[in-house]
């Protein structure tokens, strides 16, 4: 089977959030559209709304992992306690183990994120941190070597 997970998000503004991301997070491959007049309709948006300020889809990178967004259209997004996105870093790649750790202290230093657990050495020879962004979705950084990690075996 081929398939693939992404991350969607619904943002009350996803245009700023965007901005966020890529201020906070270093989101690359970043592209929004907006809603035509003709989608606004089927939202049920007021036929005045300034739809170059809206967005029906929009997308990012972080550190290779893909994220797709759009304006909650339906009402207020709430954020989920249930679900944490976990950005995995094979360790043994130093480009992207320096691309982690560089991520991190761009976080940390943004002061912009809630820390919930520090980056750090973990029992299991990986390093994990927690955080929680500003719209209230829970991240965690893992970093490990992938060579004897059971999970990437298949890699």
């Amino acid at each position: 089977m081929q398939s693939q997970l992404y991350p969607y998000f619904a943002f009350e503004n996803a245009k700023a959030a965007i901005d966020y991301y890529q201020r906070v997070f270093g989101a690359t491959d970043v592209y929004r559209l907006s809603p035509k007049p003709e989608q606004a309709q089927q939202f049920g948006l007021p036929a005045d709304a300034d739809l170059n300020s809206m967005t029906m889809h929009g997308g990012f990178t972080i550190l290779g992992t893909k994220v797709e967004c759009a304006d909650a259209f339906r009402g207020t997004p709430q954020p989920s306690e249930q679900i944490t996105l976990m950005i995995d870093i094979n360790s043994e790649d130093e480009a992207s183990n320096q691309a982690a750790e560089d991520f991190y202290q761009h976080l940390v230093d943004s002061g912009e994120v809630t820390i919930n657990m520090p980056f750090a050495e973990q029992f299991w020879g990986g390093k994990m941190g927690q955080f929680t962004d500003k719209f209230g979705v829970n991240w965690m950084l893992h970093t490990s070597p992938w060579s004897i990690a059971a999970d990437h075996q298949n890699d």
